[in-house]
């Protein structure tokens, strides 16, 4: 068995220390606290990670759920978005 800290965890998971450190509870990435430190075991992320995977489809759907239909004039919205100028 081996026994990861915090550290090592996140560079075997692929992320940092303090995204590591901050989410996995909500994650529910296994772990366990020796002397107050939390601490993972390889074998244990292994299968979270393998239980958690999520296979990647050929195309990927780029298209928000809920994206709001374009106006009828072409405009964009203006959340930060350009509008075309209007020209005579």
């Amino acid at each position: 068995m081996v026994i990861l800290n915090i550290q090592q965890a996140a560079k075997f998971l692929g992320k940092t220390p303090a995204a590591l450190r901050n989410g996995y509870k909500r994650w529910g990435v296994p772990h366990f606290r020796l002397g107050g430190q939390i601490k993972f075991t390889q074998e244990a992320l292994q299968e979270w990670v393998a239980k958690n995977m999520v296979e990647a489809t050929a195309e990927p759907n780029t298209e928000p759920k809920n994206k709001p239909a374009a106006p009828a004039d072409g405009r964009r919205s203006k959340r930060g978005s350009v509008k075309a100028a209007s020209r005579p």
